[in-house]
């Protein structure tokens, strides 16, 4: 789909005239002004589409949390789509606490958490903001777990003149779950979630101070898969929700999961739960407690592809493939070095690490096991390639299953989906995460037997988190962590204002695109650009243009 239209900001319009009218007539309410005397309007006090807010100030910045973009999705708004919230007469006073995380498994305990009534954002402003780039922040947590809020403080991105919106969208079987009865749009829920959420950015955030012709979606993992999601959506580019992309670590399964396929195992998650009449499932699944669905659901869950629909009518893969994807945006992508150290911690942080060559085997096999009815990977062959690949390293299996992790699923298909968004003529910016010493602690190093290098998600630290809590948790030099994290805040806000992440004083180095064959390697003490070959040759990419198959 190639979409036309204007990049030029538009005129004041009637609604926005409006929105600045109310926003003074009640600020006049909150600072007493009124009969002849006169008044300064009260940055904190906002009027949106659904009525007025304000928000409290930390550190200089206009925060405004737990800002409700949807009705809250419980009883027969559960498993629909999302439904836009109620006016409300009142103002909505707000606090430092942020709104419910929608529910999921705790990582720790296991326990059910959060509640159904989660589908709030949060927007941060500087206290002058005026026609500012907006950057909207999709979390990731494989689609099962994770928030809006937590760790994540863009204090450092909003310094740099922009303002940040985060936000909340729902999960697991609660975000996915597609039946035959549940008919919308596959069961995308999730998806659907964050397109009224960026909706709501458009229709309101000019009131404050950003420019909702300049907007930026950035995301991690799950975060950047949802990007890669909106940037093949139809309904999305019809309804020029953002102008620019940022996928951080998100090119992973690309083929996504067909709608048969999905609602097959639907059908089989509602009959293990006792919804097993047609006519009556939907009922059923809505009335079910929230525990039950949670116990019901697996490690990760994925979005669905829907031909019927213009929320996800193609995959992402068949989309690129097809030329079918808002190829007005400017995109920035990349992954890191070692994304595939986490996921094999995870298993030895849970009792399970590999202990000999065989169960290193049977984990590859399992690993390749969900492609083979499609594409007959000899899973064997890789398992000793890779053993090759990784020879002499002091942790044979846990780094060359790391490996494969990473190629396959992450490293190699950034580039290609890089390479797909040159060829078609958009500003397309590669990166690469190499720093070692991230402060990220999902998995403390010393708790495996393995280096985790710079692994999946190591890189949000350096543009999401406060400099005091990445300085606690830095192992390496802070002059480097300091350094690199503050060009990576540069390059990301940079690109947010104009499209270019190259930083406009020209002391970091500048990004080259990526139709010119290099990427900006991102390691300490500064970032550098390199020939994307140096990228291609680390991470087997060439290998995996033409993987060992079985053959009949």
């Amino acid at each position: 789909m190639s979409t036309a239209r204007s990049r030029a900001t538009s005129l004041p319009t009637l609604k926005a005239l409006s929105l600045a009218v109310a926003t003074l007539s009640l600020s006049a309410c909150l600072t007493g002004g009124g009969g002849g005397g006169s008044s300064t309007p009260d940055p904190l006090a906002v009027q949106t589409t659904e009525g007025s807010v304000v928000g409290i100030r930390q550190n200089g910045i206009r925060i405004f949390r737990a800002i409700p973009y949807a009705q809250p999705p419980v009883g027969e708004l559960r498993f629909a789509p999302p439904q836009p919230p109620a006016t409300r007469s009142d103002t909505l006073r707000l606090s430092d606490s942020f709104g419910n995380s929608c529910p999921q498994s705790d990582l720790t305990t296991g326990a059910a958490v959060g509640d159904e009534d989660c589908l709030y954002l949060n927007v941060y402003a500087p206290a002058d903001a005026a026609d500012l780039p907006v950057m909207v922040w999709i979390h990731g947590g494989a689609f099962v777990f994770g928030n809006g809020s937590g760790e994540y403080d863009p204090t450092r991105l909003v310094e740099q003149d922009v303002i940040v919106v985060t936000l909340n969208y729902r999960l697991g079987n609660l975000g996915f779950l597609a039946h035959p009865a549940l008919e919308s749009d596959a069961g995308n829920f999730a998806l659907m979630d964050q397109q009224l959420a960026m909706r709501w950015v458009k229709d309101n955030i000019e009131a404050f101070g950003g420019d909702p012709a300049n907007i930026t979606l950035f995301g991690e993992s799950a975060g950047g898969h949802s990007v890669m999601s909106h940037i093949v959506s139809p309904r999305a580019a019809d309804a020029d929700l953002f102008q620019r992309a940022i996928v951080q670590s998100g090119s992973y399964a690309p083929f996504q999961m067909p709608k048969a396929t999905a609602q097959a195992i639907g059908i089989g998650v509602a009959n293990g739960l006792g919804c097993n009449e047609p006519t009556t499932a939907a009922d059923c699944l809505r009335a079910l407690p929230v525990s039950a669905l949670l116990a019901a659901q697996g490690s990760q869950s994925i979005p669905v592809v829907d031909a019927s629909s213009d929320l996800l009518p193609k995959s992402i893969q068949q989309a690129l493939t097809d030329g079918e994807f808002n190829d007005t945006l400017d995109i920035m992508i990349g992954s890191n070095q070692n994304e595939g150290t986490l996921f094999v911690a995870l298993d030895e942080v849970g009792g399970d690490p590999i202990d000999d060559e065989a169960e290193y085997r049977d984990r590859v096999a399992a690993f390749f096991q969900p492609y083979q009815a499609s594409i007959p990977f000899d899973d064997d062959q890789i398992a000793t390639d890779y053993l090759n690949f990784y020879d002499g390293s002091t942790s044979l299996y846990s780094e060359a299953l790391s490996g494969i992790w990473t190629d396959f699923m992450f490293a190699c298909n950034a580039y290609s989906q890089a390479t797909t968004f040159a060829g078609a003529s958009m500003n397309t910016f590669q990166y690469w995460f190499r720093d070692e010493d991230a402060p990220w602690t999902l998995v403390p190093p010393l708790a495996v037997t393995f280096p985790l290098g710079a692994t999946h998600a190591g890189e949000i630290p350096y543009v999401l988190y406060a400099q005091s809590l990445m300085e606690q948790r830095y192992t390496g030099d802070l002059n480097d962590l300091s350094s690199l994290s503050g060009e990576m805040v540069d390059y990301w806000t940079q690109f947010a204002k104009d499209g270019n992440p190259s930083t406009t004083d020209g002391v970091a180095a500048a990004w080259p695109q990526a139709a010119t064959g290099n990427l900006l390697m991102l390691d300490v003490p500064n970032a550098s650009s390199v020939s994307t070959l140096s990228f291609l040759g680390y991470h087997h990419c060439g290998y995996w243009a033409n993987p060992p198959l079985l053959v009949p």
